[in-house]
């Protein structure tokens, strides 16, 4: 048989190794994998294989519990997602009652309820769990709008992303940056300006984001809901200038990669 595969992903270490100890003591049969913090978590879940569960921290420094799970879910839709938190379960519920959890944990718990949950959890009849995303090169032509990109604003690098935090492709330096750390990074800011646009009453989510630093400034911008254009550029350049060619590189990426995705889509179903 087959390891059951368990997600615990907390910011606090000492929790973390707590959770780790006594979900081992459940037998040789789970295979319990940690992540501290969200970021590392999404890291993980991109190189799979699936997990059989993931619970997670609600209040993490990076990104949220929620963004995490919204992240599982475009991964691998079947895994069941357990939400730990101390802020009561009542009013966590009804923010986010359409993510549809498959359980709640209030802190501080026992080691004996952590158990019984997982137990429960893995032994409960679910669907089969969905294959990882096959994470597909871009289209031709892709890499020289990134190329253009990079020239006209004089970026140090630039990165096409999926919304998973995945590097699809990387233009310009790169050489000393942690780019799978960097586009799960990237990728979780845009997860919490999703959030943050639909605590402000936003029908649509913020297209861009910028952040600005003492040697360099990254620019990003939502391309098609699936892919984020992400520009790393040094901090004496004029971000406007950025601003107007990475909106201008999205405009004609936008009908390329939604192509690409339709015939993903369609071979997926075959």
């Amino acid at each position: 048989m087959s390891k059951k595969r368990v997600l615990i992903v907390d910011d606090d270490n000492e929790i973390l190794l707590m959770l780790d100890f006594a979900l081992k003591k459940l037998g040789p049969e789970y295979e319990i994998v940690t992540a501290e913090g969200s970021v590392q978590a999404l890291e993980v879940v991109q190189k799979g294989p699936p997990f059989d569960l993931v619970v997670t921290d609600y209040v993490m420094k990076e990104i949220t519990g929620v963004d995490l799970a919204r992240a599982v879910r475009r991964l691998s839709p079947a895994t069941p997602v357990i939400l730990m938190t101390a802020y009561g379960t009542k009013r966590l519920r009804a923010t986010t009652e359409s993510l549809g959890f498959d359980g709640y944990l209030d802190k501080p718990f026992t080691v004996q309820k952590i158990r019984g949950i997982v137990e429960q959890m893995i032994n409960t009849p679910r669907p089969v769990a969905a294959e990882p995303v096959e994470e597909t090169a871009p289209p031709e032509g892709v890499g020289e709008h990134l190329k253009a990109l990079q020239a006209n604003t004089h970026a140090r690098c630039v990165l096409l992303l999926r919304s998973t935090g995945y590097a699809a492709q990387v233009v310009g330096e790169s050489r000393g940056l942690n780019i799978p750390h960097i586009s799960a990074l990237i990728a979780a800011n845009f997860m919490s300006a999703t959030e943050l646009s639909n605590l402000l009453g936003n029908q649509y989510a913020f297209h861009s984001n910028f952040l600005e630093g003492e040697n360099y400034n990254v620019y990003a911008y939502d391309v098609d809901d699936a892919y984020l254009l992400a520009v790393v550029f040094d901090a004496d350049r004029k971000p406007g200038v950025v601003w107007f060619y990475t909106k201008q590189t999205a405009m004609v990426l936008t009908p390329l990669l939604a192509e690409e995705e339709k015939r993903g889509a369609s071979s997926s179903k075959h």
